[in-house]
């Protein structure tokens, strides 16, 4: 071999050309490899980043307006929340004034009681007291005997102080300035001889306030005469025969009403404020800023916040409801804000954009570093390919020098031709033609013919690897997306409404594939009334879980709108149907609990019946009317039927997923065994009874694939307390 090589014959030339043209296509597969590993990592970048934007324009778009059709519905029910404390309170005086109105109307039919002026040792609890702006000693005898009369209503009073909401004081005032009151700071009304302090009560806001509002009167923030404690005062007049015969008052400490709007407030960087209508700022907890406490309490900053903010502020003085986004103290927010109705004041929610969109921006961080470990992996392969590949060059080198030295120079012309054909590969042209002159029946035909399968293969696969990647990354990112989108389009936060004690509810749903058909829902349609929703979407996959999307909003829609289930129902029918061709359907259950007083009304259409559990019974199938499967038929009639829910009284309701579980053997899991998986558990919380029908569907199942999505919803109706 040596000889040859080092002899200027055809031969030595031959095995020469064969070496350096087998090295030469060495480095042009090594050079094909690495551009077409460069042009798939381009190409998978240009993808993602393309992918990533989209996903992040649509989600941007998806997540604001999400957010803010939920801060709407928060700013509802909290405004309508903090109204209800505002119309406890003037519950409360406009009680007190009926019986004070008695009084001075029927004094003889009141006995007289004494009243003491303050008294030390009652300091720290609730106590009558008679206060005088000129002393105990000087009341007039007429006055004197009529709060004596007054001091009837000590009780009523006293129960006011106690209330949950947070009144620390009643009085009763007449125009000249006795007041009849009760409250716990009797220590506070001596000076430092022991003395008790002047109190007079018509000089004070709420007093002539109440006289020239002629009705309920809601005083600004302001610090207590006795306590030191800032409060909020309320009062109303009280008239006999248009007579103005006294002032009624009672008052809040702010930090109760601080307390209680903080107990709304929505994620870890939320709060909220309350506006009075001359644009002062009653209650915050901000220590810095635009809205933290400000000195002067009489201080109207919608003059010098942002005019953003004081734009809203005047919205929602105006009685208005809105969401929008601007900044505070420089920083984003969403505010939600609406008007108080009660005391005209307005109550503004704020929430930072950042924690709204971080689900977001984790999902897109989680798609690029999924990205980045596919181009790693496709590193890799690439890598074993391209060992794979010369380690076939040199064994082709080898073969050729063995068979060069030994072949006559009538086989040199193919070889020529070989080489030829394949200086002429290059770049992505790696297509080699098998011509007559290669079949010489011995290694030259096979070196030539290995040679065009090896190309065809190599071309083949860098091909196949790169739909095959770009698709399985396409449908995998798809996929992820559009189960965390369907997850958090359902409820999923429990306890749901824990400040609601009338009822206790629990939901769930697992789909068969990355996403589902079924879904569930439930929310208030008002103060009073909890919509229910369960339906199950004929199909699976992501046409089911789309069409699921769709049915879920409309349906939503509808009962908020009519507040009826079967005109819900088919109104949802004919909508669906009409924009219907791919001709899908669905079965559902809608439902409305009267919180007050348990009665359930609902409709069902072509969906599995409810089962009830009553009081101390056990979990039965409630068989009630059924109508067709919304989308089929236009104009479809579904009836509504009423079930009474008592305290302790729980209500299951389900998809086909459940009874139509399959073990291995072809058996249903079935209704015998679904009311079996309830009524063992039957005295627990909705939510254990829901996870044990989801073990026991699991565990009759084993290791059968699951066919259908499970979906199951359960409560339990406490009543009011």
């Amino acid at each position: 071999m040596k000889q040859i090589l080092k002899s200027r014959g055809i031969a030595g030339k031959l095995i020469k050309f064969i070496i350096i043209l087998a090295l030469t296509m060495g480095l042009i597969f090594i050079g094909i490899f690495c551009f077409q590993l460069f042009n798939l990592q381009n190409v998978m970048k240009s993808e993602e980043e393309s992918q990533s934007g989209l996903i992040q324009d649509r989600l941007g778009t998806v997540m604001t307006d999400n957010t803010e059709q939920s801060l709407m519905s928060v700013i509802t029910w909290s405004t309508d929340c903090t109204d209800d404390e505002f119309r406890f309170l003037e519950h409360d005086l406009i009680t007190l004034r009926s019986q004070v109105e008695d009084v001075f109307r029927h004094p003889k039919m009141y006995e007289k009681k004494q009243i003491l002026p303050p008294q030390m040792e009652n300091a720290g609890k609730p106590a009558l007291q008679l206060i005088a702006p000129d002393g105990y000693d000087n009341i007039d005898p007429k006055t004197y005997e009529m709060m004596q009369r007054l001091a009837n209503l000590e009780p009523m009073m006293t129960e006011m102080v106690g209330t949950d909401y947070g009144a620390i004081e009643s009085l009763i005032c007449t125009p000249d300035g006795v007041t009849l009151s009760v409250d716990s700071v009797s220590d506070r009304k001596f000076d430092e001889n022991g003395e008790i302090k002047d109190f007079d009560p018509t000089a004070r806001p709420w007093f002539y306030g109440a006289v020239d509002a002629d009705g309920i009167y809601f005083s600004s923030i302001d610090k207590s005469q006795f306590s030191g404690h800032s409060e909020m005062e309320y009062s109303m007049p009280v008239y006999v025969d248009d007579q103005l015969v006294a002032v009624i008052e009672g008052a809040v400490e702010l930090d109760g009403i601080i307390n209680y709007i903080k107990e709304r407030d929505i994620g870890e960087s939320g709060f909220s404020v309350l506006v009075n209508r001359e644009g002062h700022l009653e209650a915050t907890y901000r220590t810095s800023g635009e809205l933290k406490e400000p000195e002067d309490a009489s201080h109207d900053i919608r003059k010098t916040v942002n005019p953003e903010l004081s734009q809203i502020i005047n919205e929602a003085l105006d009685s208005k409801f809105g969401v929008c986004r601007l900044k505070v103290d420089g920083e984003d927010y969403y505010a939600a804000y609406g008007p108080v109705a009660t005391c005209g004041w307005a109550q503004i929610m704020f929430v930072s954009v950042d924690e709204i969109m971080d689900p977001a921006n984790d999902l897109l961080a989680e798609m690029r570093e999924s990205s980045r470990q596919t181009i790693v992996e496709q590193n890799n392969r690439f890598a074993k390919s391209l060992v794979g590949a010369i380690i076939m060059l040199i064994i082709m080198i080898t073969v050729a020098v063995a068979i060069i030295s030994r072949i006559s120079a009538k086989e040199v012309k193919p070889i020529s031709k070989l080489a030829e054909s394949m200086r002429e590969m290059g770049g992505l042209n790696m297509f080699f033609e098998m011509e007559d002159i290669y079949r010489t029946g011995d290694e030259i035909q096979d070196l030539a013919e290995s040679f065009g399968i090896l190309t065809e293969k190599m071309r083949d696969y860098v091909d196949e690897i790169m739909e095959i990647m770009l698709a399985k990354e396409r449908v995998k990112t798809e996929l992820n997306l559009a189960t965390r989108i369907q997850t958090d389009m359902l409820p999923n936060i429990f306890p749901a409404f824990p400040e609601r004690t009338e009822f206790q509810i629990y939901a769930s749903m697992t789909p068969a594939k990355e996403v589902g058909g079924d879904f569930y829902d439930f929310f208030f349609v008002d103060e009073d009334h909890l919509a229910m929703v369960i339906a199950d979407v004929s199909g699976k996959g992501i046409p089911a879980a789309m069409f699921m999307m769709m049915a879920k909003s409309i349906i939503q829609s509808q009962i908020i709108s009519c507040r009826d289930p079967h005109q819900t129902l088919e109104d949802v029918n004919n909508i669906i149907f009409s924009n219907n061709k791919e001709k899908m359907f669905v079965t559902v259950w809608v439902a409305i609990l009267d919180i007050n007083t348990g009665l359930v009304v609902a409709s069902n259409a072509a969906h599995e019946y409810p089962i009830l559990k009553e009081p101390d019974g056990e979990f039965k199938t409630y068989e009630e009317p059924h109508g067709i499967m919304v989308g089929i038929r236009k104009n479809r009639k579904y009836t509504n039927y009423e079930i009474q829910m008592k305290p302790g009284s729980k209500l299951f309701v389900y998809t086909d997923g459940v009874k139509e579980a399959m073990n291995a053997e072809g058996e249903l899991f079935g209704m015998d065994r679904t009311l079996k998986a309830l009524n063992d558990v039957a005295d627990l919380s909705p939510e254990e009874i829901t996870h044990n029908v989801d073990r026991e569907v699991r565990k009759f199942a084993g290791d059968e694939e699951q066919f259908d999505d499970l979906t199951m919803l359960c409560i339990e109706y406490h009543g009011k307390k």
